[in-house]
Formats: C-alpha cells, structure tokens, sequence
C-alpha cells in the first residue's frame, strides 16, 4: 500500500500547428518510436498548399507579361530607330534643296542688274531659299526630336527589363 511508481513525462510538440482529427493512442499506452500518436487535419495545409501555387500561377502570368511589355518595348526601339532613317532622309532633301534654291537666288540676283531676270522672278526664288531654309530648320528639330524618341524607347526597354529580372527559374518574383 506504500508503493510507488514511477514514470517519465514526456511534452510533445508538433513541429506544425492545427486541429486533431485523430487520437490512436490511448492513456498510459506503451508507444514506441514511429508510432503515430495523432493526426493533424491536413485541410489546413491544402488550402495554403493551393493558394500558393494560384500565387505561384499569378505571379508566372505577370512574369510572362512583363515578357510580353518587353517584346513591345523592343518593337518601339525599332519603330524609333526606323523613324530615325525616314527623317535622315528628310533632312538630306532639305539641305540638298537649300543648296539649289541658294543658288537659284544668287543666280537671279546676278542676272537682275543685266536685266536678264525680273524682279519678281528675284522675289520668287528669294522667297523659295527662305522656305527651304525653314524645311531644313524643321527637319533637324525633327532629328531630334526622332533621336530622343529613340532614347526614350531604349529607356523604356531598359526598365521593362529590369523589373523583371532573369529568366526562367531564377526570377526572383518566380522564387
């Protein structure tokens, strides 16, 4: 009747936090190690299992528009640079037609003492030099105008792709 036992208490603690849905053991069984001493409802973990991998699938959906901006960004740097090549164009037609009506005009001014030329003919080819020096003002501000366009566009291209970051697996947002 004085007798006692004694035993060791154990705390156990599971590594994850949730409801039990099952016991098998029961008071003061004998357990061994491996044995199953309760069940937490794995619900828990599916739900966010799934809400990661819809994050997962959202974020693979931006990453893979982010491509797409790229893709578009690169386009406009193309249309820029071609822009470019159309408004070189203009300015060598203006220069070469400042070049010609100059000439013209000085030709008229020389005729026009010998009487050769009138003065209205003067006055138009006067007039003409200072429309084609106006054509070429216009198409150099258009240069640059085509030229910070260009700029702009590689601009663009560079932040689209640095917001991305690398391809594939090791992207950052993808991580």
């Amino acid at each position: 009747r004085d007798g006692q036992v004694g035993a060791y208490v154990i705390q156990v603690t599971p590594r994850v936090s949730g409801p039990i849905v099952d016991l098998p053991v029961k008071n003061n069984q004998l357990v061994k190690a491996g044995d199953v001493l309760f069940q937490i409802d794995p619900r828990t973990y599916e739900a966010a299992l799934a809400k990661a991998k819809a994050q997962l699938d959202q974020t693979g959906q931006g990453v893979s528009a982010m491509e797409k901006q790229i893709e578009a960004a690169r386009a406009q740097v193309q249309i820029a640079e071609g822009n470019i090549n159309q408004v070189q164009t203009a300015l060598i037609q203006a220069e070469s037609n400042v070049f010609t009506t100059k000439r013209e005009f000085e030709r008229q001014e020389l005729m026009l003492p010998k009487g050769s030329t009138s003065q209205r003919a003067v006055d138009q080819a006067r007039t003409a030099y200072q429309v084609a020096e106006q054509n070429k003002v216009s198409a150099e501000a258009s240069m640059r105008q085509a030229e910070a366009a260009v700029r702009q566009a590689r601009a663009t291209l560079a932040q689209q792709r640095a917001q991305l970051g690398q391809l594939g697996e090791d992207n950052a947002q993808v991580r």
